[in-house]
């Protein structure tokens, strides 16, 4: 039992190491290439572009993090005009105010999106439409999962 256990840690290990690399090089290609985001900015303008009129508690808590990690988060998204936040009137930041994605935003995530897709793609050549499959359906089980 003790063996099976240490197989199963070790393929465990594997599997981290693997969805680790995975990130790396994305993180990596976002910073080679002008238009892509950051795996960050990609996830804050989908889920807003998905969302409209969300505010930052809401993302805060669909992505389990601090509400003023995602703030800063949304305000710098602000500042590069990919995102902006409803008025109130008065012109000043605030947590609680309606976020969308402006048009700049959106093309950005497209183009962001189509060169992070293409890569997968280009990784999945020679892939059989079963292998495809299988690979999809144990990913959406991994992510199906809740975290503990």
């Amino acid at each position: 039992m003790a063996q099976q256990d240490r197989s199963r840690d070790t393929a465990v290990g594997d599997v981290y190491d693997q969805i680790d690399a995975i990130y790396r090089r994305a993180v990596a290609r976002s910073r080679r290439i002008n238009a892509p985001l950051t795996q960050v900015e990609q996830s804050l303008l989908a889920f807003i572009g998905s969302n409209p009129g969300c505010r930052a508690t809401d993302i805060a808590s669909a992505f389990s993090l601090n509400r003023s990690t995602v703030s800063r988060q949304v305000h710098a998204l602000a500042e590069l005009g990919l995102v902006v936040e409803g008025d109130d009137g008065d012109n000043q930041p605030r947590r609680g105010r309606a976020l969308s994605v402006t048009d700049k935003g959106a093309d950005r995530l497209q183009r962001s999106l189509a060169i992070h897709r293409e890569s997968v793609r280009n990784r999945l050549e020679g892939w059989s439409e079963s292998e495809l499959k299988d690979f999809a359906d144990a990913l959406e089980r991994f992510n199906a999962v809740e975290d503990s």
